[in-house]
């Protein structure tokens, strides 16, 4: 029981820590949807450096590996990105992220976690918006403690107001055939966001 106590604040830590603004607001997603707003730079994966926010939302029962909403979540980044994102950049940066997030969310100091993988391709691109897909995988130090393959799809849009790029991903364990992906697309940035 003590072990569940302690690794309840942990993880709550993990995402709220630096925390500055709830009233940011990047994404639309239903009621159902967690949310944590998490500040740029990340304070476990300094090496990314931009500066902003992150938006991150979390489908219902993502902790929970019985769920269809298990490990699915989306998450925007407002950061002062002024050069078009390439499939390089986001391969690099979310291995940088989820090294950085498992390493401080394990808590067994036996476990060797492995180095998170990622590859990207770049679909279409139209009206400002540049799509991707891809596949992370990366150790799920928050519940199986195993390595985890999670599809992604990410939309770079460009912002003519403030002349930079945000990007929008979405995670799901589950290929993109499947139900879960349903609901993860109906997750978008809010409509005014540019205005």
């Amino acid at each position: 029981m003590k072990k569940i106590v302690l690794i309840i604040p942990l993880i709550y830590s993990v995402f709220t820590f630096g925390q500055k603004n709830e009233n940011v607001n990047l994404i639309q997603a239903d009621s159902t949807w967690g949310k944590e707003i998490i500040k740029v730079p990340f304070w476990f994966a300094p090496k990314i450096d931009y500066k902003g926010f992150e938006d991150i939302r979390f489908a219902k029962g993502w902790e929970d590996i019985e769920s269809d909403g298990f490990w699915v979540l989306a998450f925007a980044w407002d950061i002062n990105l002024k050069t078009k994102p390439s499939a390089k950049f986001f391969e690099e940066n979310l291995k940088l992220y989820y090294d950085g997030l498992m390493k401080v969310v394990n808590e067994d100091e036996k476990i060797i976690i492995p180095k998170t993988e990622a590859l990207f391709a770049e679909s279409t691109s139209k009206k400002g918006v540049t799509y991707f897909t891809g596949i992370v995988k990366t150790f799920d130090a928050f519940t199986t403690k195993k390595t985890i393959n999670l599809y992604v799809t990410v939309e770079s849009n460009y912002c003519e107001k403030t002349k930079k790029y945000i990007p929008l991903f979405r995670f799901s364990p589950k290929e993109f055939i499947h139900k879960s992906w349903e609901d993860l697309n109906k997750v978008k940035l809010q409509n005014n966001l540019c205005n």
